[in-house]
């Protein structure tokens, strides 16, 4: 009988620790904002997203995409610099631009993402293209 509660503890202990390091996480998810229909589709602790269409890009650590487009701006390379903000390379699917971000979490649901410098940041939109502000609000989904 003791082997039972001690088996049931260790899973217990064990199940609780999954729980926790995913929930730590602060740089992986979707992040949405809903005023440009766009997202943010990251997993910074490892190259493990297939961008939709473009898997000949092979694994990434992430894209920033439009709604109903399948226009992405990849991720090529990132610098987790602190518990709350990363940086972030991003190069269009057509590798004709490139631009530095930051991704800063302002509360549990709450990111602010900032371009540092490059290209601007452009999707598609109704036949044109539409510039996203420097700095915009992203929310945790």
């Amino acid at each position: 009988m003791k082997r039972l509660y001690l088996t049931l503890f260790a899973l217990y202990i064990g199940i609780g620790t999954m729980v926790a390091q995913n929930a730590h996480k602060t740089f992986a998810g979707l992040f949405v904002n809903d005023e440009y229909n766009i997202y943010l589709k990251i997993d910074l602790y490892s190259d493990g997203i297939e961008v939709p269409e473009h898997e000949m890009f092979g694994l990434l650590p992430g894209y920033l995409g439009k709604k109903h487009n399948n226009f992405y701006w990849l991720i090529t390379s990132y610098n987790i610099k602190s518990k709350k903000t990363a940086n972030l390379e991003l190069i269009n699917d057509y590798g004709s631009e490139d631009l530095t971000a930051s991704i800063t979490m302002k509360n549990d649901s709450t990111f602010i993402l900032k371009q540092i410098k490059g290209s601007d940041l452009k999707v598609p939109n109704k036949g044109k293209w539409q510039k996203i502000p420097s700095e915009i609000v992203l929310k945790k989904k």
